[in-house]
């Protein structure tokens, strides 16, 4: 298995993400990163438009447009952050559904510890697989993780299910298998996102040509 390339991180883009995910505890921050490929240069703050900012985050359309302006000058939104102000760095059943952009790093800071934050970057890819849902529904423990939200996560370092087994053809785990429901309770999107993990290689450089 080939390494995970690592994500280059100047220390004071770890600093102002930190810094972020501080000011805005208890609610979640979010924002985007300005760089090219796995190099950050700058982190850039957004506004949280969720509708609930304490388990949830959306970063606002006006943030993310900048990434075009980036593109222009050479560079690209390499990533985007957002903050776990009371639980792990790493990505819930939500923050998969939301994953828009697998293009993109995502960076999880957690300040479960306030005195020790914790900042870890992520590619989630989203996968449109045609699956028996209604199968999988009945044989594996999906939890509802906000309205209409349902999830299965399968770890890396667990046996998967039988069930499962085509599916691991396809995608190594870890992943999740999310869907949504309507008001009936009938299963109107899905998709499964596979997550891989990159190390972060923290840089003291100012800047980075």
């Amino acid at each position: 298995m080939n390494a995970v390339e690592a994500v280059k991180l100047p220390e004071k883009v770890m600093k102002a993400i930190v810094a972020h995910a501080r000011e805005g505890k208890p609610e979640e921050v979010c924002g985007i990163v300005r760089g090219r490929r796995l190099t950050a240069f700058e982190a850039v703050r957004g506004q949280n438009i969720a509708n609930d900012r304490i388990e949830n985050y959306e970063v606002d359309p006006q943030t993310l447009l900048l990434q075009f302006a980036f593109e222009d000058a050479g560079d690209e939104m390499m990533a985007i952050y957002h903050s776990h102000p009371v639980s792990v760095a790493y990505p819930s059943a939500t923050d998969a559904w939301n994953a828009h952009y697998p293009e993109c790093i995502y960076l999880i800071c957690s300040l479960e510890f306030d005195d020790a934050p914790v900042l870890r970057a992520f590619r989630m890819t989203p996968h449109w697989i045609d699956l028996d849902l209604a199968q999988l529904r009945r044989e594996l423990p999906f939890r509802e993780v906000r309205p209409n939200l349902h999830a299965y996560f399968q770890p890396g370092d667990r046996p998967a299910p039988a069930i499962l087994a085509p599916l691991l053809d396809l995608i190594t785990p870890p992943f999740y298998i999310d869907f949504y429901t309507d008001a009936a309770g009938e299963i109107v999107d899905s998709r499964v996102v596979s997550i891989v993990e990159h190390p972060i290689e923290v840089i003291q450089e100012e800047v980075i040509s």
